[in-house]
């Protein structure tokens, strides 16, 4: 079996079980491995855009796996549900002082899958905190909490829907630390279009 037939094999399962809808099939990957002992091996993660499909999606995919072990191919999966965040609050205020562009430490967010919602626990290193303030410090300050919620937010989002070590898990994980290489990429592409405003023409 080629991996564009697990692919085609997959989407007919789900839509059979009325599963497509939670599938997202242009994010989930089917490639073919080396061969293992000379016998086909199959790799496929699945991305759901539910996680309450997660059960269903599982016992899809193990019973793809049996029955192509019985055809002598060996498949790995794996089921991924995707979260996003929905928003982001803190209980003191978000940065410190009226003209300080320090951002707090500690942050409530809710991610949301399908409809199930979770409360998690960020926090920011102080050295991430520094960084941010390097961006918030061109921000007026009555447009800095909402720019400081939606750096944050894009950062969350690239890690919810990372691959490999880079993947946050917020159901085992509810408690997130966030480091300064978590948000240099996102701060400088800010203070570069900052810049970018600053010259006349550009």
């Amino acid at each position: 079996m080629t991996a564009d037939a697990l692919k085609k094999r997959v989407v007919e399962e789900f839509k059979s079980l009325g599963l497509l809808k939670s599938l997202d099939v242009e994010t989930s990957d089917f490639s073919e491995l080396p061969r293992l002992f000379e016998v086909s091996h199959l790799s496929m993660r699945l991305v759901l855009d539910d996680v309450g499909a997660v059960a269903q999606a599982t016992r899809v995919a193990a019973e793809i796996k049996r029955d192509l072990e019985r055809h002598g191919v060996e498949l790995e999966f794996e089921i991924r549900p995707q979260w996003r965040v929905v928003g982001i609050d803190c209980d003191a205020p978000a940065y410190r002082g009226e003209t300080s562009s320090m951002p707090s430490e500690h942050f409530r967010v809710e991610v949301e899958s399908g409809s199930a919602k979770r409360s998690v626990a960020i926090h920011l290193a102080t050295a991430a905190r520094t960084c941010i303030a390097q961006y918030l410090a061109h921000v007026p300050p009555g447009h800095r909490q909402s720019a400081m919620y939606e750096l944050l937010q894009t950062c969350l989002n690239q890690k919810l829907s990372s691959r490999g070590d880079e993947y946050w898990n917020p159901i085992l994980y509810p408690n997130r630390n966030i480091e300064v290489q978590d948000v240099a990429r996102i701060v400088q592409s800010r203070l570069d279009s900052c810049q970018r405003e600053l010259v006349p023409g550009v």
